[in-house]
């Protein structure tokens, strides 16, 4: 019979133990499923899966506790890009324009509900703004001409981003950062553009050369001149030192002729040496003769005599 309550107690206190055990089980499983985390660059809203409530209040980063099986319906807390890559559009020529722009966004928090309850999630919420971005950009893409791509561009960009920022109103979604990075034309367009940008930049240098081209030519005219001159002068120069050279060389010959002359005319003077005309040639013959380098032969039926007329 004490065994029999023995045994009673045991299996008493095992289902005590079994029941407690479930309970601390189940309430761990409820806490579990009762808290969510949200991170730093998180917010969201709880939704209760099983009532298929959506909560009022828009939580923010830490550990927050809810209905059981509750989860948050999470957006980013902080600015997220969205980029439109090589997106075609046509201007207001009908020009197809192809554009690259970027820019940040992020939905306002306090509009969160009102946002979840119109477009789910954020990922069909990301489809929309997306839809609308696209929309703007062609849109302003529609208001510009081929030439205000190029003249006007910091205006596109102004433009674009005032046009999305009004769309984005009417989405609670705020954006930051927005740039136009690349707009490129059809390739003839830009062909012809270059070209009539090398022909301004060729004038421009053509410009601004000229003064510098003038200068040297100025120089090169002004060296040219000098050396002309120079050699103006020199011929001058030598000219007149050839004259001078000549008439000296002239002036000494006609003196050493004056002399010879004087020396042959006190030769058949009277008072010299008395030669006759034949016999004073006769003596030039013999000095001819007689400086000669090479032998002179020549033949004479006598000696030179002083005087033809002597026998």
């Amino acid at each position: 019979m004490a065994c029999c309550e023995n045994e009673g107690s045991k299996c008493k206190c095992v289902a005590v133990l079994f029941i407690v055990g479930v309970l601390v089980i189940f309430v761990a499983v409820m806490i579990g499923v009762s808290l969510k985390k949200l991170n730093s660059d998180e917010v969201g809203i709880a939704y209760d899966t099983v009532n298929k409530v959506l909560g009022t209040d828009t939580k923010r980063e830490g550990l927050h506790n809810g209905p059981p099986g509750f989860e948050f319906i999470i957006f980013p807390s902080v600015f997220k890009s969205l980029e439109f890559t090589d997106l075609e559009c046509l201007n207001k020529d009908g020009v197809v324009i192809h554009l690259h722009v970027i820019y940040q966004f992020k939905a306002r928090p306090n509009n969160l509900r009102d946002i979840i309850l119109s477009y789910k999630d954020y990922d069909g919420y990301k489809k929309v703004l997306t839809y609308t971005g696209e929309s703007a950009l062609h849109e302003v893409c529609s208001e510009f001409n081929t030439s205000q791509f190029q003249s006007e561009r910091g205006i596109f960009q102004e433009r674009v981003r005032q046009r999305i920022i009004d769309k984005y109103e009417s989405l609670q979604c705020e954006i930051t950062d927005l740039q136009v990075s690349n707009i490129a034309r059809p390739s003839e367009y830009e062909s012809a553009i270059r070209s009539k940008e090398r022909a301004r930049e060729d004038i421009q240098v053509a410009l601004s050369e000229r003064p510098r081209l003038l200068t040297e030519a100025e120089t090169a005219k002004r060296e040219a001149e000098t050396q002309a001159q120079i050699i103006i002068d020199k011929a001058y120069s030598d000219a007149r030192i050839l004259e001078n050279r000549a008439k000296t060389e002239a002036e000494a010959i006609i003196v050493q002729y004056a002399k010879e002359a004087e020396a042959y005319r006190n030769i058949l003077s009277a008072s010299g040496l008395g030669f006759t005309v034949e016999g004073f040639i006769s003596y030039l013959g013999t000095r001819v003769i007689a400086s000669a380098k090479n032998p002179v032969y020549i033949g004479l039926s006598s000696p030179a005599k002083s005087s033809y007329a002597t026998p």
